[in-house]
């Protein structure tokens, strides 16, 4: 006996502007638009990223100035890193609600009024509250968090790689921020270093951003009658677990004692490094130098570990990276003061970036795409806490030695550790079923 019903017929599927099958196309994911959103992300955290870098540059001839000494600037470092690590979870919750346009918009805007009454400060509870609060909500919107959120939703295919070139605006601000900083500084003085900054973001980085960055590309709605609707803006889309069901996990907390170690290993480079190299009898220039170089290795490594992370075991790479880390200040330790500190900014460097496109993707691999906007931005604030801690021990520790080679052996130990833990991540349970060596599906997400 026939089936009475009426058969439904399947729809053509069409291209649709934004989807997965236009990806080629100039407004698709993947496609030229989208290349174009990273490349504007990554002049727009290049300049963020310097009012961070130029800490580290000022921090002399400001602790000279008014006789405050490193602990005691350093701790406003500490205060901002508590304040970007509270507020990074409160970030990735709200790009999930209003886009990150809005977001790197408006920390651009807030990161650049911070830095003009930071230029006219006088006290020291005036640095504190105009570096460690105000600028830090700043560069909280403007973090590698809000990076891999328009990368999430612009690339589906070329993910990794758009992801290293999108947080390498750090590495550019190392190259051309720092340089142009310290070249400012023993032209003019540390006051007008920090207002043409304020005024490159409020000027040209806001407005950058209004024009070129967009929330993501429409996708493909749900089928109807006619054909395949048009999709509202894209969100975090793919299964995944719960942000509590990640913090279970051990691998969770092996990967955050990573970013611990990462941040903890950059805050004497970005804070302690301009001045340790003055105290050896190297010149501003010659260290500014030594940072640049450090940035192009960045740049270069991080696009190299990821490629070698898409043919090999991702948690191996990371563990590489950690152990250059380590290896980079074992060398500075080590080497006489001259030319001979290029080679530890080049293993510096090649460990510098690739840190946070790799956790990003090994967390991928194991808690899904869902929730990982929130999943990662909570990991990303031990990062944070790193550098503050960093920055705040290095400065006492000179304070009590007259010094910086503790910090150094300290820093060398702590990347050491780091390996070891990011070796372990792999014996972990997955939370994801596994084929092949990625997770695919989740169960489902308590």
């Amino acid at each position: 006996m026939a089936d009475p019903s009426p058969k439904l017929v399947r729809p053509k599927r069409t291209r649709e502007p934004g989807g997965d099958d236009d990806a080629g196309s100039g407004s698709g994911v993947d496609g030229p638009r989208a290349w174009t959103i990273v490349a504007a992300l990554t002049v727009i955290l290049m300049v963020a990223s310097g009012a961070r870098f130029l800490f580290g540059i000022v921090l002399k001839p400001v602790s000279e100035q008014f006789g405050w000494d490193r602990a005691e600037l350093t701790g406003a470092v500490l205060l901002g890193t508590v304040a970007l690590s509270l507020c990074q979870p409160l970030v990735g919750l709200w790009i999930d609600k209003i886009g990150p346009t809005r977001i790197v918009v408006g920390g651009c805007a807030l990161l650049g009024l911070a830095l003009l009454p930071l230029a006219a400060a006088r006290e020291l509870w005036q640095v504190y509250l105009f570096w460690g609060v105000l600028a830090s909500l700043g560069l909280a919107a403007t973090s590698p968090v809000n990076a891999t959120a328009f990368v999430g939703r612009w690339f589906d295919r070329k993910r990794g790689t758009a992801l290293s070139v999108a947080t390498s605006g750090s590495a550019f601000a190392q190259l051309l921020i720092v340089p142009v900083g310290a070249w400012t500084l023993t032209v003019t003085d540390w006051q007008t270093t920090y207002r043409l900054l304020a005024l490159a973001l409020l000027a040209g980085m806001a407005p950058l951003g209004l024009l070129l960055l967009r929330d993501g590309p429409p996708r493909p709605g749900p089928a109807t009658a006619s054909g395949p609707g048009p999709g509202p803006g894209p969100g975090p889309a793919g299964d995944g677990v719960a942000l509590r069901t990640a913090l279970r996990a051990p691998d969770f907390w092996l990967l955050a004692l990573g970013f611990v170690v990462c941040g903890w290993t950059m805050a004497f480079p970005n804070t302690h490094f301009i001045a340790y190299a003055d105290d050896m009898g190297m010149s501003v220039l010659h260290a500014a130098n030594a940072v640049s170089v450090t940035a192009v290795f960045s740049i270069a490594g991080s696009v190299l570990l990821g490629l070698a992370a898409d043919r090999h075991r991702r948690t191996s790479v990371l563990a590489l990276v950690y152990a250059l880390r380590g290896l980079a200040f074992l060398l500075l330790l080590t080497l006489p003061v001259g030319n001979l500190v290029y080679l530890y900014a080049v293993v510096l460097g090649i460990s510098w970036t690739a840190t946070t496109p790799l956790t990003a993707a090994v967390a991928a691999d194991r808690y899904g795409a869902r929730h990982l906007g929130v999943i990662f931005g909570t990991m990303f604030t031990f990062m944070n806490l790193g550098f503050g801690l960093g920055s705040f021990v290095d400065g006492a520790i000179y304070d009590a030695t007259g010094g910086y080679g503790p910090s150094l052996v300290l820093n060398v130990a702590l990347g050491f550790v780091a390996t070891v833990g990011i070796l372990a991540v792999e014996k972990a349970p997955h939370l994801l079923p596994v084929v092949g060596k990625r997770r695919l599906t989740a169960p489902a997400a308590d």
